[in-house]
């Protein structure tokens, strides 16, 4: 079993407007294109963590996510960080009693991710189930990194105000990079620029 966490509870200040609901070329939506990726990449369940349902564009971003086979959960208030996100996602697969060997953590606005990098992280992941799993495209890493279910787990035993990134130097011994061929994995959506190599028409 292999559960994926999709942090999507950002505000998008840079962006303008709610990113994760934006069509994208080749149809569907920024966060539907994460989770297919993941979907068709080998992933048994993934949870989208969204933000208050009264946020602008929460409505639609959680009905995309379902659409798109994933389940989707608000963070009870504005959470401050990723890692808060993520945490949210990780209590829900507790809730639900899903025990998978490993999370992967996909930002939502991952919009290059691929099937393709998606496979190869959760065979490496397969291999070597101890292993914290990173892809790597040009000397840059990216996502989806695949946490260990201890590892996953020891998130939530941070020191206050310590993000995420923590928990690679903490288990530094265990971090595997793994080269990829896609340099999606690296890329993000933040500002309306990165926006307009994906939207379906130029802006």
């Amino acid at each position: 079993m292999i559960a994926a966490v999709v942090p999507a509870a950002g505000k998008s200040t840079r962006m303008g407007r709610p990113k994760l609901t934006l069509p994208v070329a080749g149809g569907g939506t920024v966060i539907e294109r994460v989770v297919s990726a993941l979907r068709l990449g080998g992933v048994d369940s993934i949870v989208v963590v969204g933000p208050p349902p009264e946020e602008p564009g929460a409505a639609e971003l959680f009905e995309r996510a379902t659409f798109a086979a994933a389940s989707a959960i608000p963070v009870p208030r504005p959470t401050a960080d990723m890692r808060a996100t993520v945490e949210v996602g990780l209590e829900f697969l507790d809730r639900a009693r899903i025990n998978p060997v490993a999370v992967l953590i996909a930002p939502g606005d991952c919009v290059g991710l691929t099937p393709q990098v998606v496979s190869m992280v959760i065979d490496r992941v397969k291999s070597d189930p101890r292993s914290i799993v990173i892809p790597v495209y040009g000397g840059r890493r990216g996502h989806p990194i695949a946490l260990p279910r201890d590892v996953a787990g020891a998130i939530r035993g941070l020191p206050e105000g310590v993000g995420i990134n923590a928990i690679r130097e903490h288990f530094a011994d265990r971090v595997v990079l793994i080269e990829v061929p896609d340099p999606g994995v690296a890329e993000d959506l933040d500002t309306p620029g990165d926006y307009s190599r994906w939207s379906p028409e130029p802006e």
